[in-house]
């Protein structure tokens, strides 16, 4: 067995709807170079494409000439994500909580928080970055992790 290498790729799009699209089939093509099976590729572009959403809608207030960075880091065991976005509307939720789907249709509770939560449960590790006050990165930044599982034969 071949000792892991890392390769990292890194993407900015424009902060604009749309453009998570292609983050979603980059991430695909890497996802698909590491042999995940075609269900868990499904899983991480939904979940690529909700975080590339947030980050245009939110990290951004939607001005395109923000950019959004897509940092992707492969290894022979993993897939590591990291979002960035320059962070410009307000901080990001301190929490992934199950929203209240029955208050949001109520409307007792507010409306949002499902894109959090379908990451969550799409990808195996996932949240916000704190970042370093004396870090020349600034905005916010969101990680997912998705572990590749090897078959029996491939052990």
């Amino acid at each position: 067995m071949r000792p892991p290498s890392n390769r990292v790729v890194e993407l900015k799009i424009p902060s604009e709807l749309g453009y998570e699209k292609i983050a979603r089939e980059a991430v695909a093509m890497v996802a698909r170079r590491l042999d995940f099976g075609e269900d868990k590729i499904d899983d991480i572009k939904t979940a690529i494409s909700e975080a590339c959403t947030n980050a245009i809608r939110y990290g951004s207030g939607g001005d395109s000439r923000m950019k959004v960075v897509v940092v992707l880091t492969a290894d022979d065991t993993k897939l590591d994500i990291l979002i960035k976005d320059p962070g410009i509307s307000g901080d990001p939720p301190a929490g992934i909580s199950i929203p209240d789907i029955t208050g949001m249709v109520e409307e007792t509770e507010r409306m949002g928080g499902m894109g959090l939560f379908l990451i969550r449960n799409l990808v195996d590790e996932a949240g916000f970055v704190e970042v370093d006050e004396e870090d020349d990165d600034e905005g916010n930044q969101f990680r997912m992790v998705i572990y590749r599982i090897q078959d029996d034969d491939e052990e």
